[in-house]
């Protein structure tokens, strides 16, 4: 028996070295394509040379007029191109995985207590706005004052929120872009600065009005550079004031993360309880762990969660065969906001915001008319 123990904890080790060298991969290749962007708007052509290869590629008896048009559709070709280069890629909610080893320097990273809800992607623009679930399926349509919808209806707003149903709140985790920034390729540093900011500035976004039928409230986040924020934030129980909404767990930012349409390894989850045994770090006795959690297995305990997630979606996919589990005794297997995972047919499901995303695009590029507008599939009601 204590040769398994000793397999098991040695593979989770493994699994925590792995991680670690992801987290080191994958920044480095996001700091590099931010670099290539920059370089990219900061080259500037050199006018003798573009002047001298405009009198090499003048061809002779080419009038002046010839060669307008010519430079005209030059300049219309590499704007296309430009165009196409910065189209908006295929958006996904960003996925967390367990945070299986205490990083190098906790200065690094960022804390931020996620409510429990359902995860979900806000996205407002064209006077609408609408919200998709984590299988890209429209669950909502309403108003409000985002920009895209309330405000400058030429911009785009996507947020990043765990919707409490409860309390009929959506709780900001983070942004994809909000109105004219688009930060898909900010860190995560600057992302939060700026929702800061931008929420400061509307702070009407929190209260729920005729325009603003539902509130958008702006999770804390706390840098582990102020040890003392940190420490307050983990002994405080609960975490919000009559516990409205319910804690579910911990998700930790790398500061310099790009946003990721999917999983990565620079956002990481865990329970509060599992603080203690992961980071070293004490929290509030109020966050009680469950009679399966050893302190001592922690790295354990999260591949048998794993495991569990996995069977519990087995037998719903399975027809006609009923659960007979008590639904409390999966909280957090089916609700966690960082772990939940979707179906194999998530593809086919998120086809919905696929064909939005491109009716958007055919609309900058004037392939449509702005009264054309696709048959309505909302769930939730509708404007």
């Amino acid at each position: 028996m204590s040769n398994n123990y000793k397999e098991l904890y040695k593979k989770s080790v493994d699994l925590g070295e792995q991680q670690k060298l992801r987290q080191q991969q994958l920044l480095y290749e996001q700091k590099k394509r931010r670099q290539q962007q920059q370089d990219v708007h900061r080259a500037m052509p050199d006018s003798d040379e573009g002047d001298d290869a405009e009198a090499q590629e003048k061809p002779e008896g080419q009038s002046n007029t010839q060669r307008k048009q010519s430079r005209q559709r030059n300049r219309a070709s590499s704007s296309n191109s430009n165009k196409s280069s910065r189209k908006t890629p295929h958006l996904r909610l960003q996925q967390s995985e367990w945070l299986r080893h205490r990083p190098e320097n906790l200065c690094d990273w960022l804390l931020l207590p996620c409510p429990v809800g359902k995860r979900c992607l806000v996205i407002a623009s064209n006077g609408r706005t609408k919200v998709y679930n984590k299988a890209g399926r429209m669950t909502m349509q309403l108003r409000t004052l985002l920009p895209g919808d309330g405000y400058v209806q030429k911009f785009k707003t996507v947020l990043d929120c765990v919707y409490v149903s409860q309390l009929e709140t959506f709780y900001v985790l983070d942004a994809l872009s909000f109105g004219q920034q688009q930060l898909l390729d900010c860190d995560a540093n600057f992302r939060f600065f700026w929702l800061r900011s931008r929420f400061d500035e509307h702070g009407e976004l929190s209260q729920c009005s005729k325009r603003n039928e539902k509130p958008f409230k702006l999770l804390e986040y706390y840098d582990f550079e102020d040890a003392s924020a940190v420490e307050q934030a983990l002994q405080r129980y609960p975490q919000w004031e009559d516990n409205k909404p319910e804690l579910d767990g911990l998700l930790f930012y790398h500061k310099e993360a790009s946003y990721t349409c999917g999983t990565t390894p620079l956002v990481c989850w865990l329970f509060a309880y599992m603080l203690p045994d992961v980071l070293n770090l004490p929290v509030h006795s109020g966050y009680e762990a469950p009679e399966d959690y050893l302190p001592s297995s922690a790295l354990d305990f999260m591949d048998d969660f794993d495991k569990k997630l996995v069977e519990l979606r087995q037998q719903h996919k399975k027809p006609g065969k009923v659960v007979t589990e008590e639904p409390a005794k999966e909280p957090a297997a089916a609700g966690s906001a960082a772990m939940e995972q979707e179906p194999d047919d998530e593809l086919e499901e998120f086809a919905e915001l696929r064909n939005l995303l491109d009716r958007e695009r055919r609309l900058e590029l004037g392939e449509l008319d702005m009264d054309c507008s696709p048959a309505s599939s909302a769930v939730g009601g509708s404007c």
